[in-house]
């Protein structure tokens, strides 16, 4: 049984719409110097703000327009905005869906009214819940907003204006809107060289299939996203439907809030997928650039083949470090892309085949990350060389289709004894299925079908039920495919 519910038209207070900012004149630039330096002057009589004083004169600046930008962001204002147009939400054999449509504003606006209840719950684990209380405290003192806010893509900032606007929460504000998109990087830098934070050691693993490896030619792309220790994001995933006014439909397999992507497919039969791979050490990451999984929407919004996904890939500036993995299936292939501030590695398909874990392999790349990362992404990689390549001991390439890929996905075997990983363990790193999956996804782009296991503890173990992006949007000649057990 589906329940559709349309939430009613409303009237929304915000903030204008920034308009593009000019650049600086030297001038205008000097202008401001000199007016905070009078302001700093008028601080000697009061001690405990001395300390302001001694702040380089961009600091200051930067300081400024932040504290203008926040308090702007969180101002109650009574003007009336247009009507923000209606989202769309139902359950759908366990999954919520969630339609979105619009501007950047009206999108995050529309999530935030349809998801309200379940993103004020999110605040308060954000606020209260061990890790993630650490992670929130920990990013306040590195002033880690600060750098979210200058270097998220302003689509992201707006969806967040608009979706902290319709929750109404004192404890979801941009700062955790922003922290929570900017997750890749926020959890690398706080991550690295910070004991308390070594549990967070990524996951995920990915292969894409087509041609000869298949069994029927078509390209399917499988993925692994680990880290289900989060019960929040367990309990609640979210189908979001997109249809961005300038930009390409598209769907992500996410969570309330969660407005930056992991993994997705858009109209154009574009499939992107990130996993996170560790530095080498601090000085190979960057505090200018994108957020990854900010980009992974970039690409679905933008990209209608692999092509003009590399060139988003290859023109953008990269903060840290991260395997994209994007598949074309209108063209039929694929490309995995290792991304590094400093460097881009490019692995194109080989034998019809191509496959991710968490390190780098290609040359240019290789020695950027860490010179000895968990141990789980060695051994999954090593099981997947076994599964889909080519001349693998137990290899399924010829016969890879959903099924056997979610076959792949499910295997509990430990690639160095051998042996399988016994029913009863969920995370230990040992094999595919169990480094803590918390969505499992094949997607098949030329048909824009995909099956989705998620929402129970052992995810692996779950149905992967059938959603197809055209039935989603309404288009004629698409039908749901049947759920995979």
């Amino acid at each position: 049984m589906r329940t559709l519910t349309f939430h009613p038209i409303r009237k929304a207070t915000t903030l204008p719409i920034r308009q593009p900012a000019r650049p600086y004149r030297h001038d205008n630039l000097s202008a401001i110097r000199a007016h905070i330096a009078k302001w700093s002057d008028s601080l000697a009589p009061f001690p405990r703000l001395a300390y302001i004083r001694t702040m380089r004169p961009v600091r200051l600046i930067t300081t400024a327009l932040l504290t203008v930008c926040l308090s702007s962001c969180s101002s109650d204002q009574t003007t009336d905005e247009p009507v923000i147009p209606k989202g769309a939400i139902e359950q759908r054999d366990g999954f919520t869906i969630v339609w979105l449509h619009g501007t950047p504003y009206e999108m995050g606006y529309q999530h935030g009214t349809l998801l309200r209840e379940q993103l004020r719950e999110a605040a308060q684990v954000v606020l209260n819940e061990g890790l993630f209380k650490i992670l929130k405290n920990a990013a306040k003192i590195a002033k880690l907003d600060e750098v979210a806010l200058a270097n998220s893509y302003p689509w992201l900032l707006e969806e967040c204006k608009g979706m902290v606007k319709a929750v109404d929460d004192p404890d979801f504000q941009m700062f955790e809107c922003v922290l929570i998109n900017f997750g890749d990087v926020a959890v690398e830098f706080l991550n690295y060289g910070m004991p308390q934070f070594e549990d967070i050691a990524p996951g995920c693993s990915q292969v894409v299939a087509t041609g000869s490896a298949t069994s029927d030619g078509s390209l399917y792309h499988a993925r692994v996203l680990d880290w289900y220790a989060v019960d929040f994001v367990v309990n609640n995933p979210v189908i979001f439907v997109r249809q961005p006014k300038d930009g390409i439909p598209h769907l992500f397999v996410g969570f309330p809030g969660n407005l930056s992507s992991y993994q997705g497919m858009n109209a154009e039969g574009i499939v992107v997928a990130s996993n996170e791979v560790n530095p080498r050490d601090t000085t190979v990451n960057d505090l200018t650039g994108r957020s990854h999984v900010q980009m992974v929407v970039e690409i679905l919004t933008h990209a209608s083949s692999l092509d003009e996904a590399r060139t988003i890939v290859k023109t953008s500036n990269h903060m840290s470090l991260e395997t994209l993995v994007v598949s074309d299936g209108k063209q039929k292939t694929a490309e995995v892309f290792e991304l590094a501030p400093a460097q881009v590695g490019v692995r194109p398909l080989k034998d019809d085949v191509v496959y991710a874990t968490n390190h780098f392999v290609e040359s240019n790349t290789a020695d950027l990350d860490a010179e000895k990362p968990n141990k789980s992404t060695y051994l999954r990689w090593d099981r997947l060389t076994q599964l889909v390549t080519k001349d693998g001991a137990e290899s399924k390439w010829g016969k890879l289709n959903p099924e056997t890929l979610i076959a792949v996905m499910r295997d509990r075997v430990n690639p160095e004894t051998g042996q399988p990983v016994p029913d009863d363990i969920v995370d230990n790193g040992e094999s595919l299925a169990t480094n803590g999956a918390l969505y499992q996804v094949v997607f098949a782009p030329e048909t824009l079908s995909l099956w989705v296991a998620a929402g129970k503890i052992p995810v692996p173990s779950q149905p992967f039920v059938g959603f197809n992006l055209g039935e989603l949007l309404h288009r004629e000649g698409y039908s749901t495919p049947a759920t995979l057990p």
